[in-house]
C-alpha cells in the first residue's frame, strides 16, 4: 500500500473590533484599605461550609 501525504492548509481570516471590547482600570499609587476589597456579598452558595 503506497502512502500518501496530504498537504495541510491554512486560511487566515482577519478581523476589527467596531467598538471598545474592555477596558482597563485605572491605577493609582493611592493605598486602599483591605476592607474596601470586592468581594461576593451572597455567600448563600459556599460550597466548602464552615469546615
Amino acid at each position: 500500500m503506497k502512502k500518501m501525504y496530504i498537504k495541510p492548509s491554512i486560511k487566515v481570516e482577519e478581523a476589527q473590533a467596531a467598538q471598545m471590547l474592555a477596558e482597563s482600570l485605572t491605577i493609582s499609587d493611592d493605598p486602599v484599605d483591605g476592607g474596601d476589597a470586592l468581594t461576593k456579598e451572597d455567600n448563600s452558595w459556599d460550597i466548602w461550609g464552615e469546615e
